[in-house]
């Protein structure tokens, strides 16, 4: 497979997984414009591991999924590989080549240098769209930080923030808690390698 070269302009929703298909880097298409999804660091791999792997023998009966299903959002054309997404209802898929889940009720992304400010902005806002969606949670790979927003019934956000290992993420949606400590576990942040 060549590299994908892509040119600064809006694509189509079928010229997206045209080229998705035939590319050996994830893309994900944002209100028409593609953009490459960079490599992840050591952290943000074992932190997506972890919690994946929390969250899945936690035994909730629900889907969860990892990087390689994508998230669509119909209402932007937006299209996403989120590090984790999960639904408790029957999943229903888009038929693309590739697993497409269109109704997750939770999204998880790890957050790191390259993506945090997309994590935090023009993808956050474009979940906010799904009806599906009830949780969004941010997991720092830099910093021992949590971010949880959790949908409210009129609409608005409530937001949990977890800062220490002692504490338990409240993953509401999968009616779970993860311990920071597992989430973190065998994560090394350069600020303790340097006292």
């Amino acid at each position: 497979m060549e590299a994908i070269k892509l040119e600064k302009r809006k694509y189509s929703t079928d010229e997206y997984f045209q080229l998705l298909k035939g590319s050996r880097e994830k893309l994900e298409l944002i209100n028409g414009v593609i953009r490459m999804m960079s490599g992840a660091t050591r952290n943000h791999n074992d932190i997506a591991a972890n919690t994946f792997v929390a969250l899945r023998t936690a035994g909730s009966g629900c889907y969860i999924t990892a990087s390689d299903t994508a998230v669509g959002v119909a209402e932007t054309g937006s299209y996403f590989f989120p590090d984790i997404s999960a639904t408790c209802e029957e999943p229903t898929f888009e038929d693309r080549g590739i697993a497409v889940l269109n109704n997750p009720n939770l999204i998880i992304e790890v957050l790191s240098l390259s993506t945090e400010r997309k994590d935090k902005g023009v993808k956050f806002e474009a979940y906010t769209k799904l009806k599906s969606l009830k949780e969004y949670i941010l997991i720092d790979s830099k910093a021992l930080q949590v971010h949880a927003y959790y949908r409210l019934e009129q609409g608005s956000w409530e937001i949990g923030n977890y800062f220490n290992r002692e504490q338990h993420v409240e993953v509401k949606t999968l009616g779970v808690s993860v311990p920071m400590a597992t989430i973190y576990e065998g994560v090394e942040f350069e600020d303790e390698n340097q006292s």
